[in-house]
């Protein structure tokens, strides 16, 4: 638990510092005359919070999946022959096993630094995109830890790395700018297969929120969820004897995700519709439509096995990283603050004492730091 709480303890004193002067710096450019968001804020406090969640990324050693991820670097030949018979092989995500393979041969064989070496560009793209489009540092910070988006740092090694490129690629989504973006979804796929699906959501969250479009996709979820289960059963018959069968054999089963998370993503949509007026930028628009699809994947992980559609929805909800600082501090009257904001945080710092609890997951183990419980 200790390591853990040491995050938000860097979080918090790093935002005393320097998270004032980046808010009212950040709304001072967003409220100008001109209309532009034109401030960046100084890299050295996203340095230091995301830097430091590297390193401890980068120094598990038993953490979640981390022992199959050792493993796997470990049993590595590192040779040219070997990252060649990576794509000839039968393999899923080979991209990702050819890069552990050239990393062992060029770069080191110690697996710290093949993790640090993932955990530094997720770092490095995070801190890109948060200082340049969230308002307030503690605010995003407070949600990325509270959220437990942090935790994916320790886990889901592959499929982290990709919800991180993509969501820094978004700019893409707002500039309208669709060959960049599928490019980068082609290559991610080549590290974990889910990236595709991302192509589709390109349209699926392009225009202002609250469009016409998002309408019909919500009338359309809607009558998606009143047919789920036939829907289920007909695929179920359809992929029987194929390699998808066990996908859909699990969503069938009763082990959705916890219903929690339904209230816990529906708040920004809420908060985004009843200020839908106050809402503008190409980016924020991205966001709130992210958020509703993140919303609708988590009532799906609800109602089906969560474990498939709830790794889905990592993707978009990291948006909200974005959102919630835009919507408290932006979209609220001065009342409003101070009722809402204090809630925000209690709300999600019980949720965040849940989740940790509930999957047993605030240990922490390293070779290099030692075993914390």
């Amino acid at each position: 638990m200790i390591i853990h709480f040491s995050i938000l303890f860097v979080i918090m004193v790093v935002s005393l510092i320097w998270g004032p002067g980046i808010r009212e710096k950040k709304l001072n450019s967003i409220y100008a005359e001109t209309g532009e968001e034109t401030f960046k804020s100084s890299i050295w406090p996203w340095l230091i919070i995301f830097g430091y969640i590297a390193f401890l990324a980068a120094m598990r050693t038993n953490m979640n999946d981390t022992s199959v991820y050792r493993a796997s670097f470990d049993n590595l030949e590192g040779t040219w022959e070997e990252a060649i018979g990576i794509w000839q092989g039968d393999g899923k995500d080979k991209g990702f096993t050819f890069l552990a393979s050239l990393f062992k041969l060029y770069v080191s064989d110690d697996y710290h630094m093949w993790f640090l070496f993932f955990a530094a560009i997720e770092a490095i793209a995070l801190i890109y995109i948060l200082r340049r489009e969230a308002v307030s540092l503690w605010d995003a910070c407070f949600f990325f830890f509270a959220s437990t988006l942090y935790y994916n740092n320790f886990s889901m090694m592959r499929q982290w790395f990709a919800v991180v490129i993509l969501f820094v690629a978004s700019k893409f989504i707002a500039d309208k700018k669709p060959i960049p973006y599928f490019i980068i979804c082609i290559l991610l796929a080549q590290i974990h297969t889910s990236a595709l699906l991302f192509i589709i959501v390109y349209f699926l969250v392009q225009g202002e929120a609250w469009n016409k479009k998002q309408n019909i996709m919500i009338g359309i979820f809607a009558l998606l969820m009143l047919f789920l289960q036939p829907l289920l059963s007909s695929m179920s018959s359809m992929l029987e004897d194929t390699t998808y069968d066990y996908v859909v054999n699990t969503m069938q089963s009763n082990s959705g995700s916890s219903v929690i998370r339904i209230f816990i993503s529906a708040v920004p949509v809420v908060l985004a519709f009843i200020n839908r007026k106050k809402v503008k930028g190409k980016m924020i628009n991205v966001c709130v439509n992210m958020s509703l699809l993140n919303l609708m994947l988590n009532v799906l992980a609800t109602f089906t096995s969560g474990l498939y559609i709830i790794r889905l929805a990592t993707y978009t909800q990291m948006f909200n990283i974005i959102l919630y600082p835009y919507l408290l501090n932006i979209t609220l009257k001065e009342e409003e603050k101070r009722f809402i904001k204090p809630v925000f945080y209690v709300l999600y710092f019980a949720f965040y004492i849940y989740q940790m609890n509930h999957q047993g997951a605030f240990g922490y183990s390293s070779d290099v730091l030692g075993t914390f419980t």
